[in-house]
């Protein structure tokens, strides 16, 4: 039985994350890359889904309205994408 190999897609949003918050990355770039990977994530609990929905609303928001109007503080947001990113790192992978 062969593994999916999720090593490209987690070093791909880690490297998002970083450009997000170094300011090089737009904030919808951000919320299309980390969408897109819950999609081929084969396995992704819906709850993991849920939470990573909730995290990325700040975003979408942000995208809506520009970034200066949105009272979020994007460390702690890249933080908290960086939290979930480790934990559905650990999940079993299927395929």
């Amino acid at each position: 039985m062969m593994l999916h190999d999720r090593t490209p897609t987690l070093s791909r949003l880690r490297t998002t994350l970083d450009q997000w918050s170094s300011g090089t990355l737009p904030a919808d770039v951000v919320c299309a890359r980390f969408r897109l990977a819950a999609l081929e994530w084969n396995g992704l609990p819906e709850r993991f889904e849920s939470v990573l929905e909730r995290l990325l609303q700040p975003l979408d928001t942000a995208v809506m309205l520009g970034d200066d109007s949105c009272g979020f503080s994007r460390v702690e947001l890249a933080q908290a994408l960086q939290q979930w990113l480790d934990h559905a790192s650990q999940l079993p992978a299927r395929h």
